[in-house]
């Protein structure tokens, strides 16, 4: 399922334009201007989470700096702090994919 297709699935349930669910969800996901991202951008740790009750929650954290072996060389070398994004599934999420059937 891409963008386009979540729109259209939006825009059938909200009873509103396709071109109307693609600006909300602009608004929500866009890499630079979008609301979560804002949020995960934030100066402070603490506020950089976005929590969708049920579905799961987007946060920032940081990986610490630490000393490395470059696999080419074999050579020590320090690898810098890293800041990432993270996501955990909320337990309604968690128990609708555990109830699925398994797949071979």
């Amino acid at each position: 399922m891409n963008k386009k297709d979540v729109a259209s699935q939006l825009a059938a349930r909200a009873n509103i334009s396709v071109v109307q669910a693609q600006a909300l969800l602009n608004h929500l996901f866009d890499a630079d201007t979008g609301i979560i991202t804002g949020t995960l951008a934030s100066e402070k740790q603490d506020d950089a989470k976005v929590l969708f009750a049920g579905f799961g929650t987007f946060q920032r954290n940081t990986r610490a700096g630490r000393r490395g072996t470059n696999p080419s060389s074999g050579q020590k070398m320090d690898i810098e702090p890293k800041e990432y994004i993270s996501f955990k599934p909320g337990k309604t999420l968690r128990e609708r994919i555990a109830a699925l059937p398994a797949q071979k």
